[in-house]
């Protein structure tokens, strides 16, 4: 009987080595793919998260902006905004004295008056700005309660105020010593974000122009 070699063999090291190589190579490849969306969805979700945080920040400004109200002879009542630059970045400082929001949902009317103030402090990181909103509840009687401050914007390269007279657009307010007083017509609020991208609102101030019939509660100056 005539004993035939086996047609079987096994692989070679060069064989075993190849294969792993190809193998590595593929893992490497859909590593490097899994770890590439993980980082786009990151990207995405941080882009978002600036995005909506500018949006709700510039909704913020447009719902109180909306209810700015002044009387002439009232000094405490009226809006100012001034422009300055804080590491390099343009931030404005802008106050004014506002109706209160309806505490409750059915209700039509506001209950009080508020003075607000928007202001920017240097970032944390060099080159930012936050922006912060103060609120003081009593807005026309002088008191030692603490004031209500929130950041509503951080990591904001830019922050400004303007302010539209009827004929030309105004940085400062008031534009004249003799409009002490006097509230814009408009008011637009641009916030640049850290990317570059701007975010403008304007917001019509129903109240401009009835400043001389307006009288409030509270602390006056004699006449």
């Amino acid at each position: 009987m005539t004993n035939h070699p086996s047609k079987c063999r096994g692989f070679t090291l060069i064989e075993i080595l190849m294969a792993l190589a190809i193998f590595s190579s593929i893992l490497v490849l859909l590593l490097s793919a899994f770890t590439g969306a993980a980082r786009t969805r990151e990207m995405l979700a941080d882009r978002y998260g600036k995005s909506r945080q500018k949006a709700m920040a510039v909704d913020r400004f447009g719902t109180d902006i909306a209810g700015a109200v002044s009387a002439t002879k009232l000094t405490d009542s009226h809006m100012s905004s001034h422009e300055d630059t804080f590491s390099g970045q343009p931030g404005a400082t802008f106050a004014f004295t506002a109706f209160a929001p309806a505490s409750d949902a059915s209700e039509r009317l506001s209950s009080g008056l508020v003075k607000i103030r928007y202001f920017p402090k240097v970032s944390s990181d060099a080159g930012y700005l936050d922006i912060y909103r103060e609120q003081s509840d009593l807005a026309q009687i002088e008191n030692r309660l603490p004031i209500r401050e929130t950041r509503i914007a951080r990591r904001i390269k830019g922050f400004r105020v303007e302010l539209f007279d009827g004929s030309t657009w105004q940085k400062e307010w008031p534009p004249a010593p003799d409009k002490k007083g006097a509230l814009p017509k408009i008011v637009a609020i641009i916030l640049i974000g850290d990317d570059g991208a701007v975010m403008r609102r304007e917001v019509t101030v129903t109240l401009s122009g009835s400043e001389s019939q307006l009288l409030f509660s509270g602390n006056r100056p004699k006449l």
